[in-house]
């Protein structure tokens, strides 16, 4: 099972279109959206990322650029994987999205409830994969282009007690990359406002592919 992996669309929805394009042959049947659709933007913007993305069967949590009304319009359209978890084949996606406080956007959570939404929503032993908006803190992932580490504390401590498979993030467009953090691999899939997105494989054995436009 093949599966679109994109984040931080900031509202170029072209680039979006494009990446669709550019896979409109290989049987792609599900996509992810890991955050900032939008540049504090609402549910006109929301709208017109799923309308990029109609015919995939979609999974998203809305990132700091987005704002509540866009994680409200993610949850009525039946798409949201805030604070969820959902089984995919032998699989299971856990979600949970957002910034941290006293960074700028519209969907901040503070460390604490960032912590405490994702052991809501991780089980240790499972086949899991771990959704988030932010990369986990003090990683090659999470470094911007100050030197400067961005990402969460609470993620990186999930992942590290949780021991997901596999990690997927954006946030930080710079850093686009993968890291082995214990037995979890990580990945900030970069920015679709930048032409890159990821393809994910869900077979026996994950595999994963990186799109540039």
């Amino acid at each position: 099972m093949l599966i679109l992996v994109v984040s931080d669309i900031h509202g170029k929805v072209g680039n979006l279109e494009k990446i669709v394009k550019l896979i409109h042959n290989k049987g792609v049947e599900k996509a992810v959206i890991l955050g900032d659709m939008t540049n504090l933007g609402g549910k006109r913007q929301a709208e017109e990322t799923l309308k990029a993305l109609e015919g995939f069967e979609v999974m998203a949590i809305a990132g700091n650029f987005d704002t509540a009304e866009v994680a409200d319009f993610l949850e009525k359209k039946g798409v949201s994987l805030q604070g969820k978890r959902k089984e995919v084949g032998q699989w299971a996606f856990a979600g949970f999205g957002g910034g941290k406080l006293g960074n700028p956007g519209g969907f901040l959570f503070s460390e604490e409830e960032i912590g405490k939404g994702l052991e809501n929503v991780l089980e240790k032993g499972k086949k899991t994969i771990l959704v988030t908006h932010l990369p986990p803190f003090g990683t090659g992932i999470d470094k911007c282009y100050t030197g400067k580490h961005i990402g969460s504390r609470s993620v990186r401590k999930a992942i590290e007690e949780f021991k997901p498979v596999l990690h997927l993030c954006g946030h930080c467009h710079e850093a686009a990359g993968e890291e082995a953090l214990g037995e979890t691999t990580s990945i900030n899939v970069g920015a679709v406002a930048e032409g890159k997105a990821l393809l994910l494989d869900l077979g026996e054995e994950l595999k994963w592919e990186r799109i540039q436009i």
